[in-house]
């Protein structure tokens, strides 16, 4: 689960909540499972680029709210697609941090 604390608090909104829901009524199929032929209910919504990304929290908010960023996923691939970014783990938060630091000193200072 992401640390990041703009994630927490838009991932609780009614707009969140809302736009979850829609993807889950309009793509009830695991997207992942029917590439490979396999049909399986998705369960998770998965953002495609991830919302702590975002440099800002308008960056954050788009990448949060656009329903182009959504695939829907049971939670199997829904994990194996984490695993697969190599966004789980200490070593993956500490990864993250360092290029989000890396990326803010490159906007902001050049």
């Amino acid at each position: 689960m992401a640390k990041d604390k703009d994630y927490q608090r838009l991932i609780h909104t009614d707009r969140w909540l809302k736009l979850r829901r829609d993807k889950l009524t309009t793509t009830p199929l695991c997207e992942r499972c029917q590439q490979q032929g396999i049909v399986t209910p998705a369960t998770e919504v998965h953002h495609v680029t991830p919302v702590e990304d975002g440099l800002s929290l308008a960056e954050k908010r788009s990448l949060m709210y656009d329903p182009h960023n959504l695939r829907a996923l049971c939670h199997d691939c829904h994990v194996q697609t984490h695993v697969e970014l190599g966004r789980c783990g200490r070593a993956a938060t500490k990864r993250r941090n360092e290029a989000q630091v890396a990326a803010v000193v490159e906007k902001f200072f050049g």
